[in-house]
């Protein structure tokens, strides 16, 4: 395999990383779903404690609940099966952190108090692979109608707990339809963004792929089965990796192991 790291200037001619959080909105999605059986996620390392806010006139946070099936999407959008609020809120949904709730990768509008079913959350950064990901209930603690999450404050919009105590978040799978397709000829790059793999799919062997790393955290693009790996690779930071090998490969990265991907190196 040919590796060959690239000079900062040609880094910078990649273009600039992409915020990895952005406001979500709602959309309409067409997807299909499988209805499972979903368990109760543990929640994010960053999530405050549940706790009942000192000011009495302070919206209520318990009991919440929401229920949510795994399902095909085109990965701009998912669709929350049902939510339970004691107060007006939202849902955030939750990137897979490695089993467990990530960083925000989406958040509903403003929901009413008591049963909304069906809401469709529109994704900042749609989803390029199959993912789990974990869908949460956040209450508008400072009642602005405006999702705003930024612990430890409590006056932000915390999240909403279950009549025993847990904070009120599920995951299931998402089944990403329609998201293999080779890239444009001549675009051959794989970006790295949102700890996710995307970009030219299909290549012929000998073709010279440039991978850049728009994430914050380094990252590796290594073969499943060991045929090749390309590094670390820092944040920010682009490399050249050539490809010289005809098969069909899936890769990972090995800091981490939930980020996947796959290339077709034909003959």
């Amino acid at each position: 395999m040919i590796i060959k790291r690239l000079p900062l200037r040609t880094v910078a001619a990649l273009g600039a990383a992409t915020a990895l959080t952005l406001a979500g909105c709602g959309g309409d999605d067409d997807s299909d779903q499988s209805a499972v059986t979903t368990t109760p996620a543990p929640a994010p390392a960053d999530e405050p404690a549940a706790e009942t806010p000192a000011d009495d006139n302070a919206p209520a946070t318990q009991p919440s609940s929401i229920s949510f099936d795994a399902q095909d999407s085109d990965g701009t959008t998912v669709v929350i099966a049902s939510i339970d609020l004691p107060a007006p809120g939202f849902i955030a949904v939750h990137g897979d952190g490695g089993g467990s709730p990530g960083p925000v990768i989406g958040n509903s509008e403003l929901l009413p108090a008591g049963t909304s079913t069906n809401v469709v959350v529109a994704l900042d950064q749609p989803l390029t692979a199959d993912a789990t990901v974990f869908p949460m209930v956040h209450i508008d603690m400072n009642s602005n109608g405006v999702y705003e999450f930024a612990p430890p404050d409590v006056t932000t919009d915390g999240p909403g707990v279950t009549a025993a105590g847990d904070v009120a978040v599920v995951g299931a799978a998402v089944t990403v339809t329609g998201g293999d397709s080779a890239a444009p000829a001549g675009d051959n790059t794989i970006s790295i963004e949102g700890f996710a793999f995307s970009g030219v799919s299909e290549i012929a062997a000998g073709t010279t792929v440039t991978i850049t790393n728009n994430d914050g955290a380094s990252h590796t693009l290594s073969a499943d089965d060991g045929s090749f790996d390309a590094g670390t690779i820092g944040p920010g930071e682009s490399i050249e990796f050539t490809f010289t090998t005809a098969g069909e490969f899936t890769y990972h990265c090995n800091i981490h192991p939930s980020m996947t991907g796959k290339i077709v190196v034909t003959g």
